[in-house]
């Protein structure tokens, strides 16, 4: 290229001989396709709203007049539905969806595998928190007579609606509240407090599965606590929600259908 071309080439100068001013460049080295991060308030408001709306159908469901009762399990599902509506346009608008639900051969073996194993340690928490003979059985004894009788015809639907309210519970726990809470929290932060926040949502059920001599029942706080850290794990492991959804499904299913105790 000759000289006169190069002259031609290169930007006009400024009035007074000084050059333009340098294309701006961004140095902040953020993705433009990661989504943004939720907001204190956006975080708040998620995990603020799922733990109340949870822990008043819990309340309503395991309140002993509704042992057994369909209500006891419709109330649950409408919540979750309802949520996991909300949480599927929430990821949706953030073009997280995707990629989040996402399956991959294996997702249902290592859903499997998961709960496979939670349950054979829910079998030896049972030995150990409340051994039979001991009065403590007694909140193993309420647990499974809020869910009906064990050997009645409608145990296997009663069994299909868990396994559908766990994977909808799963993916609005893990999927928004979670997630939300990675915003402001960090990862690791928002596991943990997530992980709490499940188990203090299943808190009514200290008294309304308590038993007079045995006092407050912890069974189901303290599987919702040690459940959802494996679960949220589970989620970090893979970088998506099927997997701990399944693990989370059959997990309930099978305590339910195989009880880890009987009469």
């Amino acid at each position: 290229m000759r000289q006169g071309d190069e002259r031609a080439a290169a930007p006009p100068a400024a009035p007074g001989g000084d050059a333009g001013p340098a294309p701006r460049v961004d140095l902040s080295g953020s993705d433009p396709r990661e989504p943004p991060r939720a907001s204190r308030r956006e975080a708040a408001l998620a995990a603020a709203s799922v733990t109340a709306g949870t822990a008043l159908a819990v309340s309503y469901a395991f309140h002993p007049e509704r042992a057994g009762a369909i209500g006891m399990l419709a109330a649950l599902t409408a919540l979750y539905a309802v949520l996991a509506a909300v949480t599927v346009m929430w990821l949706r608008g953030r073009g997280e969806l995707r990629a989040a639900l996402r399956p991959r051969s294996g997702d249902l073996a290592r859903g499997a595998f998961v709960a496979a194993a939670l349950y054979g340690l829910a079998m030896a928490a049972q030995l150990v928190l409340a051994p039979r003979g001991s009065p403590r059985e007694a909140w193993l004894l309420r647990l499974y007579l809020q869910l009906g009788d064990p050997s009645a015809d409608a145990r296997v639907f009663v069994g299909a609606t868990v396994f559908v309210v766990a994977a909808l519970e799963e993916l609005v726990w893990r999927g928004l509240v979670m997630r939300a809470l990675e915003g402001p929290l960090g990862r690791g932060s928002a596991w943990l407090l997530s992980s709490a926040l499940f188990a203090a949502a299943h808190a009514p059920t200290l008294f309304l599965l308590g038993d007079p001599v045995a006092g407050p029942n912890p069974l189901l706080v303290a599987a919702g606590l040690g459940c959802s850290i494996v679960w949220g794990r589970v989620v970090h492991l893979y970088g998506r929600l099927p997997p701990a959804i399944f693990a989370h499904a059959f997990f309930s299913w099978a305590v339910v259908s195989f009880p880890i105790w009987r009469p």
